[in-house]
């Protein structure tokens, strides 16, 4: 049931019905921040949950500090991992994971001290990085050109996830059905961004700080953006690295094996020894959590390349492993990888 709340219609076809799990009060503060949200905005929200006998103790989510006034949610349960900058009394907040998780982002980008203002960035199209965007209509909004048209498309998505969303208890159903209530209404200028950001990138300034965002070219999909906080030392590279995790392939999305090394090693350049990477999936990491994503899909390629030289069929290729994919996550998108990167090799 939590899987299905959080999460139904919003993965990339191939990452839903992975076995993923999630905290129960994350989930519970989660639900009830979203439908009070799309109902009443963010104060009324949590006027409503403290009402109602919730415990919102400063954020709903459970947030890491990876450099101070940045904040991630990193958790493979509630899709793409989030950041939240805080300075000056302005945030910025890449990526929103759901419709139901997307609020509580919104409400608690105010509670760790984004009070003045908010700006969205999406890193790329897929659901579970911009589900929540309805949360965010009102703010200025950025992503890549490309993914505009792809956000729009998926509006159908976003309406089906969230009026499958349920909640255990009187309250909780009581929230979670204003969210199916609501869900029809939404159109795509509830997810759309507003500003494209073209292939030379963009700038935008958060307070103090400032966000430089990066695109180079089709890797992962052909919107992916890179986030560098030069004041910080903080990377986000978005989908482009999935750590500890078998990479997930997206033909439908305009994935590329050999385009992504290049996006990576941009991304790589980026950083030094002490820069803080919050990857797109996985745990919080330094710059070999990038180089170890060039070597994975390196090595992918090499390995499919070995087996068409060969003669092996596709088939027979996807239910090959070798020793850089041993224990790696996301076990179920294993064979989808491999068979990706046999049909752009040869030609498909």
């Amino acid at each position: 049931m939590v899987g299905s709340a959080t999460r139904a219609g919003l993965l990339p076809p191939g990452l839903e019905g992975l076995e993923m799990t999630m905290d129960r009060r994350a989930f519970v503060g989660g639900l009830a921040s979203v439908g009070g949200v799309l109902a009443l905005g963010v104060e009324g929200a949590f006027a409503r949950l403290i009402a109602s006998g919730g415990e919102p103790a400063g954020t709903l989510l459970e947030w890491d500090e990876a450099r101070k006034g940045a904040f991630a949610m990193v958790d493979l349960a509630t899709g793409g991992n989030s950041l939240v900058l805080i300075s000056e009394g302005e945030s910025l907040v890449v990526d929103t994971k759901s419709p139901l998780l997307g609020a509580a982002i919104r409400g608690d980008a105010g509670a760790l001290g984004g009070i003045s203002g908010v700006t969205l960035l999406n890193t790329h199209h897929h659901g579970d990085h911009t589900g929540g965007n309805a949360a965010f209509a009102d703010v200025i909004s950025y992503a890549h050109k490309n993914a505009l048209p792809r956000i729009e498309a998926q509006i159908g998505r976003y309406r089906s996830g969230a009026e499958r969303a349920s909640g255990e208890g009187a309250a909780m159903e009581a929230i979670a059905a204003r969210v199916r209530e609501d869900a029809p209404s939404w159109t795509a200028k509830h997810f759309v961004p507003d500003k494209a950001i073209g292939d030379d990138g963009a700038t935008l300034e958060i307070g103090d700080e400032r966000a430089e965002i990066s695109h180079y070219g089709a890797g992962h999909t052909d919107n992916d953006l890179v986030v560098r906080v030069p004041g910080l030392n903080l990377v986000h590279t978005g989908d482009l690295v999935f750590s500890g995790l078998h990479a997930f392939f997206d033909p439908t999305g305009g994935v590329t094996a050999p385009g992504w090394v290049s996006s990576l090693e941009g991304a790589l350049a980026l950083c030094d020894a002490d820069t803080v990477v919050i990857p797109g999936h996985g745990p919080i990491g330094d710059r070999s959590i990038i180089q170890g994503a060039i070597d994975y899909l390196a090595a992918l390629i090499e390995a499919v390349q070995g087996e068409l030289d060969k003669g092996t069929t596709k088939e027979n290729t996807q239910e090959k492993s070798w020793a850089f994919m041993d224990g790696l996550g996301f076990e179920g998108v294993r064979p989808r990888a491999i068979g990706a990167v046999y049909d752009e090799l040869i030609g498909g």
